[in-house]
C-alpha cells in the first residue's frame, strides 16, 4: 500500500466563530492509499488545537505509518479492527492521524469490493442524512440575515456564549417555528447562565443543549424536557465510562476518536446505554463529511455541515439539498478528489 499525504487550507465562506477563540487557519490533512492494482482510498483529518493537534504534527504521524501500511494484508472488513489498533502504535498520540488512515482504508476496501462503505460496514446501502446547519457566533444585528442563509434546513444548531445569551435561539425559533433547534455552548457557560437560560430553552422546545461547561465541571440536572449532549467531555470511547449521568447523549467526531472504526463502536455502545447519539464535524471537506455520513446511518442526529461551510472544497461527495446529505452514486465513501489534488492523479 503506497501512502501519499498532503496539507490543504480550507476557506470558510463566512467568518465562523464559536465560544473558543481560534487563531490558526483551518488546514486539514489529506491521505491517499493506493494498492498495487491502482485502487486508491482517501482519508482526511481536521486537526484541532483544542485537542493538542496541529496540521504539521498530524502529517508527521501519518507519514510515520508508511512502513506499516506497505506490508498490510486486508481481505475483509473485520481485518480493519486489528489494523486500526496497530496504527495507533505508529501514530500515537494523534487520533486525527489515526482517523485519516482509518478512513482511507475503509474507502479503499469498499472500492476494491465495488461497494459502499455503508454496505461494507452496516450491510445496507446508504440513506440520505438530514443534518444540522450551524449559526456561528454573530452580532445581534447580523442574526436575521445569517438565519436567512439557513432557510431550507430542518435542523439548526446555534453557537452560544455568555455575551448574547439565548437571543439567537429566540430569533431562530421565531423565524423557523417548525425547525429542530439545538444550542452549543462549547464549554462557555457559567452556573448562573445555566440556571437563568435553561428553563426558557426547555419552554421553546430546544432539542438539546450541547456541552455547557468544560469537561469535569459539576453538571446540574436539567429539566426533563431538555436533553444535555456531551461533546468535549466525550473524545474517545473510554470517556463513555466517565460520562456524568446528567448527559443524555453525546457527540461523536471521527477526527477526535480515531476514525470510522471506533465511531461505529461508540454508536453501538450509546444505544446499549440508552443515550442519544450524534455524529458531528469540524470544518471539513466532502471526504471527511462522507465518512461522517456513513457513521450517521446509525445515529439519532447528524451535524455534518462542515463542507457546506467552506468555499474551496477539494473533494466532491455527498450532495447537500434542503438540509439533507444525499449519497453520491460512487463506491467507497463516495467522495472523489479534484483532478491533480494528489501528485500523479
Amino acid at each position: 500500500m503506497q501512502l501519499c499525504a498532503r496539507l490543504h487550507a480550507l476557506e470558510p465562506r463566512r467568518t465562523f466563530q464559536i465560544a473558543r477563540t481560534r487563531t490558526v487557519p483551518y488546514t486539514n490533512v489529506f491521505v491517499r492509499l493506493t494498492d498495487q492494482d491502482g485502487i486508491s482510498g482517501y482519508g482526511e483529518a481536521s486537526p484541532n488545537p483544542f485537542y493538542g493537534e496541529t496540521p504539521e504534527s498530524v502529517l508527521e504521524r501519518v507519514r510515520a505509518a508508511g512502513p506499516l501500511l506497505s506490508g498490510l494484508r486486508i481481505r475483509s472488513a473485520p481485518d480493519l479492527e486489528p489494523v486500526w489498533m496497530r496504527l495507533w502504535e505508529r501514530v500515537a498520540p494523534s487520533r486525527a492521524a489515526q482517523c485519516a488512515l482509518d478512513l482511507a482504508l475503509w474507502d479503499w476496501l469498499a472500492r476494491r469490493e465495488n461497494t459502499s462503505v455503508s454496505q461494507l460496514a452496516l450491510r445496507r446501502p446508504p440513506r440520505p442524512v438530514p443534518t444540522f446547519a450551524t449559526l456561528g457566533l454573530s452580532a445581534l444585528d447580523e442574526i436575521p440575515s445569517r438565519l436567512e442563509e439557513l432557510a431550507g434546513f430542518e435542523f439548526l444548531k446555534i453557537k452560544s456564549d455568555t455575551r448574547h445569551g439565548i437571543a439567537p435561539v429566540r430569533a431562530a425559533r421565531q423565524r423557523f417555528p417548525g425547525a429542530g433547534i439545538a444550542i452549543d455552548a462549547n464549554c462557555s457557560w457559567t452556573e448562573a447562565t445555566f440556571e437563568a437560560w435553561v428553563p426558557e430553552l426547555a419552554q421553546i422546545q430546544t432539542l438539546f443543549l450541547e456541552q455547557p461547561f468544560p469537561p469535569g465541571h459539576p453538571l446540574p440536572q436539567p429539566p426533563a424536557e431538555l436533553l444535555l449532549m456531551a461533546d468535549e467531555s466525550v473524545v474517545t470511547e473510554e470517556d463513555l465510562d466517565r460520562l456524568p449521568p446528567a448527559f443524555g447523549g453525546f457527540n461523536i467526531k471521527l477526527v477526535k476518536c480515531g476514525g470510522l472504526t471506533p465511531a461505529l463502536r461508540m454508536l453501538a455502545r450509546g444505544r446499549n446505554l440508552g443515550l442519544r447519539t450524534m455524529v458531528g464535524c469540524m470544518l471539513e471537506s466532502s471526504c471527511l463529511i462522507a465518512a461522517g455520513a456513513a457513521a450517521a446511518q446509525n445515529a439519532d442526529y447528524a451535524d455534518l455541515d462542515g463542507a457546506w461551510l467552506i468555499s474551496n472544497d477539494p473533494f466532491s461527495g455527498w450532495n447537500m439539498q434542503n438540509g439533507c446529505l444525499h449519497p453520491a452514486k460512487e463506491t467507497g465513501l463516495a467522495a472523489q478528489p479534484a483532478p491533480h489534488f494528489f501528485p500523479g492523479s
